[in-house]
């Protein structure tokens, strides 16, 4: 299946910058929101997902095909 990722923040860093904070990306059936972010490296760095514009607090959600994960990281601010 295809998920849509779009990044935000500092996050689209991780990204070429070509890439403009979003990218396709391929994962197996009944891959979860955990999965995702796993795969992507940033578990920990993560506040919000927000899944087809809905905030998922749940990890452990499975994606579907064509779905939008919209990614948000914890602000740290002084």
């Amino acid at each position: 299946m295809h998920v849509q990722v779009k990044l935000f923040s500092q996050l689209r860093n991780l990204l070429p910058p070509a890439a403009r904070g979003q990218i396709s990306v391929e994962l197996s059936d009944g891959a979860t929101v955990a999965y995702l972010l796993a795969y992507l490296g940033i578990a920990d760095q993560v506040k919000l997902v927000t899944v087809n514009n809905q905030p998922e607090p749940a990890r452990d959600r499975a994606l579907h095909d064509r779905d939008v994960v919209r990614i948000f990281p914890a602000v740290v601010g002084g």
